[in-house]
Parts: structure tokens; sequence; C-alpha cells
């Protein structure tokens, strides 16, 4: 029933614009007061089918001005067994360490923890995350909470290698900014992640587990060993 309303209210619409333009049109050639009576009724047929176009614009979504969903992998092959570097990462307050866009990671209640990233300039921006999968030795996944300013999930694959040779590691990480973010701290966030900035921290986190120092990084303040 819905549906078949609003089909009708626009071919309603369509029909009342037509209509309006031919009266002004049949009204220029007749003249006199039956043309500009003619003229009366087809400039307010005009005027309601556009007004009813503008209120049918503003109520578009707002998803067509959505900021870019941003969606990054990048792989390493790193010299250390997948239970060490899976250590390392289970403990999401070391990936700042390695990741040059977060400030800090905090372990809250059970598999929650807090995330604040740094943005070049202005306030952080801040996220709840849960760990939603966990397999010790081989995968990690984990997603922002409901309600985040920002919708992200990522997950982090080791796979030990055949010729025994080091662990291959894929990260994948997902920014989903809400439909209100054009302009807003999420999207100055999203503007300042490429896929480049995701395989230079893997290659930051390869340089911490085999020569165990990270490059410095300005929101940790100091080199640290591992």
């Amino acid at each position: 029933m819905t549906h078949s309303t609003g089909h009708f209210s626009k071919s309603l619409h369509r029909h009342s614009g037509a209509a309006g333009g031919s009266l002004l049109a049949i009204a220029s050639r007749k003249g006199g007061l039956f043309g500009a009576l003619l003229a009366l009724g087809g400039a307010c047929l005009l005027f309601k089918a556009i007004g009813k176009g503008r209120a049918e614009h503003k109520r578009l979504p707002y998803s067509q001005s959505m900021g870019r969903d941003v969606h990054l992998s990048s792989s390493v092959v790193i010299g250390r067994s997948a239970s060490d570097l899976y250590d390392f990462w289970r403990d999401f307050s070391n990936l700042p360490r390695i990741m040059g866009f977060l400030e800090r990671v905090e372990p809250m209640e059970g598999n929650v923890s807090h995330w604040v990233a740094r943005l070049p300039a202005g306030p952080s921006l801040e996220w709840d995350s849960e760990l939603v999968e966990d397999v010790p030795d081989h995968r990690l996944s984990w997603r922002s909470l409901e309600g985040s300013e920002i919708r992200t999930w990522g997950t982090v694959v080791f796979e030990n290698r055949a010729d025994g040779q080091g662990t291959d590691v894929t990260v994948e990480l997902n920014f989903n900014p809400p439909g209100n973010s054009t302009g807003s701290t999420v999207a100055h966030f999203l503007r300042g992640l490429e896929a480049s900035a995701l395989s230079k921290n893997m290659r930051k986190f390869k340089a911490y587990m085999e020569a165990g120092e990270t490059p410095f990084n300005k929101h940790i303040g100091k080199h640290t060993s591992v």
C-alpha cells in the first residue's frame, strides 16, 4: 500500500508540472481574460510541482554524501614464530608502538579495549573495541562497539612459513564512517589513512620484532626494546 501510494504521488507530481507548463503555453496564445485565468492555473500547478520536487530532494538519504569507506590490507614476512607475533598483538596496548595513527590502546573489562587515534590537527578520535575472534597463535579479529564515533573492524592472521623461515603476517583494517561524518573529526582521520601507511606500519612491526627496537613513535616518545 505504501509503495503504491508513493508511486502515485510521484506520478501526480510529474503530471502536475507538465499540465502547468501546457496551460501556460495555451494562455500565451489565447490572451484576454480566459488566457489570464489559464496562466494563473498553469502557474499554480507548476509552482506546486517545483515545491514538491524540492521537498523530495531534502528527504534524500544523507548516505549519498557520506565520507568514503577505507579498507586497508598489508602482508609482511617476519623472522619470528607465529606464537611470538600473536602474543605481541594479543595485547592491544602494544599496537601504538607500530601503528603511527594510534596514540594509545587501553585494556578494559573482558575483551573490550579503548582506542585513541591522534589526528594531524585537532582533537583525538576515540572508540571502544571488542575482541570477537581469538585463535591462539593464528588469528585475531576485533570490531568497534555499537554507538562508537566510527565503525571499524580488523583482522590479523599469522601463518608459519612451510620453509621454517619466519611467519607470514596479514592485516586487514576497515573504517566505515557514519552518515553524518562529512567534514567531521572522522572524515579528517579517514583522509589521513592510506594503504601505504599500513604497509609502513607493518615494516615497523617487522623491525620491532626482528631487531628488538621500534622506530621512534612521537606518540610514545621513546624507543622501546622488546
